[in-house]
């Protein structure tokens, strides 16, 4: 005899495989004497009809070499854009908080600066302080060497 979870994923995989219209016939006579087991099934019924075509593609893109998923996310600043008094001149780094670039700032005085334009997402006060505090810590280092 199989436990209640089994036959409702066994009638529930049996009532969707039908066409829409022999459904009703279908679980007249295999939930006969379980109202319960016939709710749960309509309602997971319903749920699959929601959800459409949602589980047959994969959430994911194909993963590359390595077994890596690559997303295609490009900043949205570039070589010559202007942030605030900073025109962006090259990209000299990316890690995971952002991209590094190599600027020219402008006022109020003109110089060369690195520039690091933080990811959407981790502008968050926390993951500032804690990459403020890193960068410091390394500038320190590199100024002791």
């Amino acid at each position: 005899m199989t436990n209640p979870p089994d036959r409702e994923v066994a009638v529930f995989g049996a009532a969707r495989r039908l066409p829409a219209g022999e459904r009703a016939a279908y679980l007249n006579e295999a939930c006969v004497g379980d109202a319960a087991l016939r709710q749960r099934v309509e309602e997971l019924l319903k749920a699959s009809e929601q959800a459409g075509a949602f589980l047959e593609s994969p959430a994911a893109v194909p993963l590359g070499p390595g077994g890596t998923i690559h997303l295609e996310l490009s900043p949205t600043e570039k070589p010559g854009d202007r942030i605030g008094r900073y025109k962006l001149l090259q990209q000299i780094g990316e890690g995971g908080c952002g991209v590094v670039y190599m600027a020219e700032q402008t006022e109020p005085v003109h110089r060369r600066v690195a520039l690091k334009v933080i990811k959407l997402g981790m502008d968050t006060k926390s993951v500032i302080s804690i990459d403020s505090l890193t960068s410091l810590s390394q500038t320190r280092e590199a100024n002791c060497l």
